[in-house]
């Protein structure tokens, strides 16, 4: 039997050595951990970025408008800088000029236009020119569809355009229209398509055309007598696939103004416009909608209302409005503040004025106050700004990172193209060491007046040095560049805009 001076020896020795070995070991590795929270500083400067904004005009011309003729310096240098409010280009171009004689195609001066305005960040709406212009005013409408096509003997009819001068359209329900028309406009949809629709491209959106004055999907002047809405229905959806069949990476538009037919009947009803003008089989194929005559027109259309307030969450929404040369001439037609409340209460995401060269340089002079109000707070499209965010001050090589987030949108519209978050480690000399996409941000859904939380896990490599290191985000398109603008403060030159530091400590020791 062990003494008592012995026993109490011994017990200190266990105790002393389950202090030093065994009661780290039980204890638990999940300290409290020390998290960096930040609020970034939002600012109110105008703010542009692609899939929104104001737009500019480009043509060889201004149909339905003016028979002026456009050269490509006129469509491109002849506007004096780079329109660096302005973040797209309503392209407006007639068949005659891109086919004028069956199968040779031109591409020459449209892809001058476009090579010149997407180099500074431009993205452009085309609206193909093939039916008829009703002109406008005191000015006749002009020919758009070629010469061989009529010569071709498609059927024709007669009806005085907006200038009290004779007009031809295209009759739709004659043999011709579906014989002759139908496949000489699918060879040259088909034929563009081949040419512009490809991964890249800067084209998003392609409006569905074959039917109507202009590009207005409507027969306002000649008010084509239909035999039945099921008719109609029918053949308009005839071109509303001839279209979708075309295009992959261009998304289609169309033109939901309504027709002449239903604009007569007070009580007609959103669905029986998009009947009518089968605008319904565009939105079943993710067709955005175009409205035309703001704001003036819109009393006329008591659905555009309804419709706009239905679609807008799911769809972008295009506003074009007149001449900015009517605008300050009339006063009929309000001026651009008041365009400007009226299209955030249709919570449109892209707006133009038919702005040529002459009337853009008046408008940055006498009016770009009003233009940069509509890429402010509470305007034009998608304005997103990251409220908050917080992360582990300190975390190991191989370990995973989380960041926290809680995001804004402070416009009317939305980013309706998902733009994936990209993180980065940058360190002390200013290189990226680090970077990770997350691929589970969707913003599209995002709308005013509401706060969207977000986690992303990232991965730190265990390779990665030890150190303090940078962190900064970015919204990103799908090449991984940084594409998205952000309402706030602390943007690189390259849109990575930054948070704060973390310090990344060396791999977790294994035994």
């Amino acid at each position: 039997m062990l003494k008592a001076s012995t026993r109490c020896i011994s017990v200190g020795v266990l105790l002393l050595f389950w202090l030093l070995v065994w009661a780290p070991a039980c204890q638990s590795p999940h300290q409290p951990e020390s998290r960096k929270s930040v609020a970034p500083v939002e600012n109110d400067a105008p703010l542009t970025n692609p899939y929104m904004g104001w737009g500019i005009w480009a043509g060889p011309k201004q149909y339905g408008y003016n028979e002026k003729v456009y050269t490509v310096a006129q469509n491109t240098t002849g506007f004096g800088d780079d329109a660096p409010l302005y973040d797209w280009v309503m392209l407006d171009w007639p068949w005659r000029d891109l086919e004028p004689k069956e199968g040779e195609f031109n591409w020459k001066d449209i892809d001058a236009v476009m090579n010149y305005w997407s180099a500074r960040g431009k993205q452009f709406v085309v609206r193909l020119w093939v039916t008829d212009d009703a002109g406008w005013a005191d000015n006749p409408g002009g020919p758009v569809c070629p010469d061989w096509l009529w010569a071709k003997g498609v059927s024709s009819r007669e009806y005085v355009d907006e200038a009290k001068s004779k007009q031809r359209e295209l009759d739709y329900m004659a043999p011709s229209y579906t014989k002759i028309y139908l496949p000489a406009l699918k060879k040259f949809v088909t034929a563009f398509a081949g040419h512009f629709d490809k991964t890249g491209t800067p084209i998003i959106f392609v409006q569905v055309v074959g039917y109507g004055h202009w590009v207005d999907w409507a027969t306002w002047n000649s008010k084509y007598p239909w035999p039945s809405p099921t008719v109609k229905h029918e053949l308009l959806a005839k071109l509303v696939e001839l279209f979708a069949e075309n295009f992959h990476h261009i998304q289609l538009l169309m033109s939901d103004d309504g027709d002449w037919d239903n604009r007569l009947n007070r009580f007609a009803t959103p669905e029986d416009v998009l009947y009518g003008n089968a605008v319904d089989v565009g939105i079943s194929k993710g067709a955005g909608l175009i409205f035309t005559g703001f704001i003036e027109a819109i009393y006329i259309n008591g659905w555009l209302k309804a419709i706009s307030g239905q679609y807008w969450r799911q769809l972008p929404l295009v506003g074009e409005g007149y001449s900015y040369d009517e605008i300050k001439r009339q006063d009929s037609h309000g001026t651009m503040d008041e365009t400007l409340r009226v299209l955030e209460d249709y919570h449109l995401n892209f707006y133009h004025f038919y702005l040529d060269a002459t009337d853009y340089q008046h408008s940055q002079r006498d009016d770009r106050a009003s233009v940069e109000k509509g890429l402010k707070s509470g305007g034009l499209g998608y304005r997103l700004a990251l409220a908050s965010a917080n992360w582990r001050e300190e975390v190991r090589a191989g370990a995973l990172f989380l960041l926290e987030q809680n995001w804004v949108n402070r416009n009317v519209g939305r980013l309706y193209v998902e733009h994936p978050l990209k993180l980065y480690l940058i360190d002390s000399q200013g290189n990226e060491k680090y970077s990770e996409l997350d691929y589970n941000l969707d913003e599209t859904g995002w709308v005013q007046g509401k706060v969207y939380k977000h986690i992303s896990v990232f991965h730190i490599p265990i390779g990665l040095a030890s150190g303090e290191y940078e962190v900064r985000i970015a919204l990103v398109d799908v090449s991984g560049k940084p594409r998205i603008g952000l309402a706030i403060e602390g943007a690189d030159s390259d849109k990575r805009y930054r948070l704060g530091t973390v310090h990344v400590l060396p791999p977790q020791a294994t035994h």
